[in-house]
């Protein structure tokens, strides 16, 4: 039972557990905590189609002004027993007041503390954001100090990568999704203190979802999943 639910929880983190993040990377020497719910939609029986709650907590810290580090833990599989870790960076690929694209790469880490199984999978993500609102205008007090605004907003949309090199699934299973594309499109309200994020994701569209155990309703019919996604960032 216990292995089941690793490779159970494995099949969930693979379908992405947690909105984009750090779509627009933080200033230098930013700091911030955060913390996600959502998950892949599925049907479930006597409720409906309802987002499967995943939780997560995490902290990122603007190394430069293109560059923020980051580090997450999903809380809801250590009910289970099972440890779910990300590391990653977030990078400013290109920039001006009103847009942005910026990629990440993350590494992915599941660890069953009974059993002692564990699995690493590799992610590359990239994200195009339109922002609009005061932005990050300055405010000239005098001709030594401005003040920053950070009241703005941003819409988001891009692809994230996931890549499974693992050649067996659960039950011996071979595997065949290599490679795992999800696309995504979201929107951030930024504050000064508290910030707050809605994404939607098209998960895995290139991939059947019929014959599976958990029914998930999809835009694409036949294929892939529909994922929602709520996040909340404090700065410190």
């Amino acid at each position: 039972m216990q292995k089941w639910i690793f490779y159970a929880l494995a099949a969930c983190y693979l379908s992405a557990c947690a909105p984009a993040r750090f779509v627009e990377p933080l200033k230098k020497g930013e700091q911030v905590l955060t913390g996600h719910f959502g998950g892949p939609v599925a049907k479930v029986p006597g409720i409906g189609a309802i987002p499967i709650p995943f939780t997560s907590i995490g902290y990122g810290r603007g190394l430069t002004d293109n560059t923020t580090i980051m580090g997450a833990l999903q809380t809801t599989s250590l009910a289970f027993g099972v440890g779910q870790f990300e590391l990653g960076a977030s990078q400013r690929i290109w920039s001006n007041d009103r847009m942005g694209v910026s990629g990440q790469v993350n590494v992915n880490f599941l660890l069953d503390f009974y059993t002692g199984a564990n699995r690493i999978w590799p992610q590359l993500d990239a994200n195009y954001y339109f922002k609009y609102g005061r932005q990050w205008k300055p405010e000239h007090l005098d001709h030594m100090c401005s003040v920053y605004h950070r009241n703005y907003n941003f819409f988001y949309s891009g692809i994230s990568n996931w890549f499974d090199f693992y050649r067996i699934e659960s039950q011996g299973r071979p595997n065949e999704q290599l490679w795992i594309p999800n696309f995504q499109i979201g929107h951030q309200w930024i504050r000064p203190k508290w910030s707050y994020q809605a994404e939607l994701k098209i998960l895995a569209p290139i991939y059947s979802n019929e014959n599976i155990v958990v029914p998930y309703p999809s835009l694409l019919q036949n294929r892939g999943a529909m994922g929602l996604y709520f996040g909340i960032t404090y700065h410190l």
